[in-house]
């Protein structure tokens, strides 16, 4: 028996291959931005843990992966180039702050997009395929099962397809979200407090 999977690509015209080219491209793509993320979180948490055990302790130091360690670096070299008052210096931490966050939110977005289209693209597969069956059956004169089977395959596989592609984005992208949103709460604290240290 012809492996489902093939034989679904078999009985799929341009479109529906078109479709389910399109929808591998975004299943690449999204699982590439999933496995760069989640390594990228893994080391934020692990650094910033690091970094504010070491300033909590009275101690200046660089820990690359954290992205407080890094504003804290950005000011300290703004104030040694110069005289900035203690208003441009908090406006800086909050834009140096900013900019760390758009940094590592950066294509987390597209995995919204991709769970919100990759299921309309499995449905205009499945409304093609339907259609492909119905003008089958209209130029054959008969709704044979061989004849309907073609246009019904394209229509499941491309819809399944469409779901495997969009649940895992939908998936990431709340969990990379709350991880956002915990860094966000994280550095309202870490701020302040570098604006407390910093200003003196």
């Amino acid at each position: 028996m012809e492996n489902i999977w093939v034989a679904s690509w078999k009985h799929c015209d341009w479109v529906g291959k078109t479709d389910l080219i399109l929808l591998f491209l975004l299943s690449i793509y999204s699982w590439a931005i999933i496995i760069d993320k989640f390594l990228l979180f893994k080391r934020i948490n692990r650094d910033n843990k690091k970094f504010l055990n070491i300033f909590y302790s009275g101690k200046i130091a660089q820990v690359s992966g954290s992205p407080w360690s890094k504003v804290l670096s950005r000011i300290l070299a703004e104030k040694a180039k110069h005289n900035i008052s203690e208003e441009q210096l908090l406006n800086h931490l909050k834009r140096f702050a900013s900019e760390e966050i758009s940094h590592i939110a950066s294509r987390i977005d597209f995995l919204l997009s991709v769970s919100a289209v990759a299921p309309f693209m499995g449905l205009l597969g499945t409304v093609w395929g339907i259609l492909m069956s119905f003008h089958n059956i209209g130029i054959t004169g008969t709704s044979s099962v061989s004849v309907i089977a073609s246009g019904v395959s394209e229509a499941l596989i491309v819809t399944f397809v469409g779901l495997l592609v969009a649940i895992p984005a939908a998936l990431a992208y709340n969990y990379f979200d709350e991880q956002l949103r915990k860094i966000k709460l994280q550095g309202n604290e870490i701020i302040e407090a570098i604006y407390l240290i910093v200003k003196q």
